[in-house]
């Protein structure tokens, strides 16, 4: 593995919360980090070479992988960027793990409910704007985004008709969708390709807060593994299995979202690329497979290698049965100072964690994922174990305002929780 990939070229682009993960592998492996980007960005900091290029912009990105002797790309987790690069990438022959029209077909959210009732996969009611027979609430939402940004959920007329208008304005295609409100708290499905085969990797189950005025369901965690995996395996795999199959998909990691309201589940949506909360931590830690060395390796290579990496985990995290991604939601309010958040992260519980935001950054507006503080990873055996480590956080961190009040919202009544 090193020999093959000892002095082969990486291009970085967008911005990645797991930039120090990239830069052990490269430093393990021998490889040269190349960040292009028409700003800065955390890349920057573990880059060998930084250039300011628009990601975007595919005849410059072409000529510019071209000549400056690139061996292979690393999209990282942005859509607009995987959006514009999966078709330069196809065009230049280069290794990609999906083409332009798998990636299309999965991030547009009409395209996949269709694509998901062809293969007998249930879904959300959908309406048009004029329809006559709405049964309200619904949800309108961008056919393309993610993080709960342009949704809202709508009890007449009048707020779907706003709400729509806010959900096209969301939209990078300008395009929107109607829905029936389904109950959403539910599951993440991931699965892992490797030339062609299928691989189940894990399932969590999902957790939301709601918020009113305007009303809203925001992810503040879930926890793997979920109690629904044989039961979800049974009733759908072999539809899932036959739908990967006629996209063509060979490579790359896919999680889908899906409702569950008693023993209904519910489709919602699917992203072709890592959980936004970092699953590749997870994702290791129940399988063993590093999907990030796995991805740089096929980048640059062209070869299909899930095992055999160095790991992502420490060997000194205990083994525990369950394992948690949470989000903590922040007031509104200019950050002022975060502190005792390096302190927790020696917590041996604490498998992973990240901040996403920093000293200065605003929170305001609507609640979605953006105004989280980070993605915190703790490891488990049983609920009461889980609330003292939540506990334990909220004891240790704290963020302020610039009046000196606390930003962290302890949202969650802990003894309501339940795996």
């Amino acid at each position: 593995m090193k020999d093959s990939l000892k002095g082969k070229r990486l291009l970085l682009l967008g911005s990645s919360v797991w930039k120090d993960e990239i830069s052990r592998i490269a430093d393990e492996y021998g490889i040269t980090l190349i960040v292009a980007g028409n700003k800065a960005t955390p890349l920057d900091d573990v880059a060998d070479e930084v250039y300011r290029v628009d990601s975007t912009d595919h005849e410059a990105m072409k000529q510019f992988i071209t000549t400056h002797n690139i061996d292979g790309v690393l999209m990282g987790g942005s859509e607009l960027i995987v959006t514009h690069a999966s078709q330069y990438l196809n065009e230049l022959g280069y290794p990609c793990y999906c083409t332009k029209e798998q990636w299309d077909t999965i991030h547009d959210k009409s395209r996949f409910k269709a694509l998901c009732q062809q293969f007998g996969l249930p879904v959300a009611k959908p309406y048009e704007p004029d329809a006559t027979d709405i049964v309200f609430p619904v949800v309108t939402k961008p056919v393309d985004g993610s993080g709960g940004i342009g949704i809202s959920i709508c009890h007449n007329a009048e707020e779907m008709k706003e709400g729509y208008a806010k959900a096209k304005a969301a939209s990078r295609s300008g395009r929107a969708l109607i829905e029936q409100f389904e109950k959403n708290n539910g599951i993440k499905v991931i699965y892992t390709f490797s030339e062609g085969k299928v691989i189940f990797t894990t399932m969590a189950t999902k957790n939301l807060v709601k918020y009113t005025d305007p009303e809203a369901y925001v992810f503040i965690f879930c926890i793997f593994e979920s109690n629904s995996i044989a039961d979800f395996r049974s009733r759908y795999e072999e539809q899932l299995t036959r739908m990967f199959a006629h996209l063509g998909i060979k490579e790359g990691t896919l999680w889908i979202e899906v409702f569950k309201d008693g023993d209904n589940y519910c489709f919602n949506e699917a992203h072709y690329r890592y959980m936004g909360q970092i699953s590749i931590y997870p994702v290791e830690y129940f399988t063993g497979i590093n999907q990030l060395a796995a991805d740089i390796t096929f980048a640059l290579t062209g070869e299909s290698r899930l095992h055999g990496h160095i790991p992502l985990i420490a060997p000194s995290v205990p083994r525990k049965k369950y394992y948690c991604m949470y989000c903590p939601h922040l007031r509104d309010g200019r950050i002022a100072s975060i502190t005792g958040f390096d302190e927790f992260r020696k917590t041996p519980e604490n498998v992973y964690s990240v901040l996403t935001k920093a000293v200065g950054d605003e929170i305001s507006g609507k609640r979605t994922v953006t105004s989280t503080l980070g993605s915190i990873h703790l490891v488990f055996d049983n609920i009461e174990e889980f609330r003292m480590l939540a506990r334990k956080f909220y004891q240790t961190v704290h963020v302020t305002d610039c009046n000196g009040q606390e930003m962290l919202m302890e949202n969650i009544d802990w003894e309501d929780v339940h795996i």
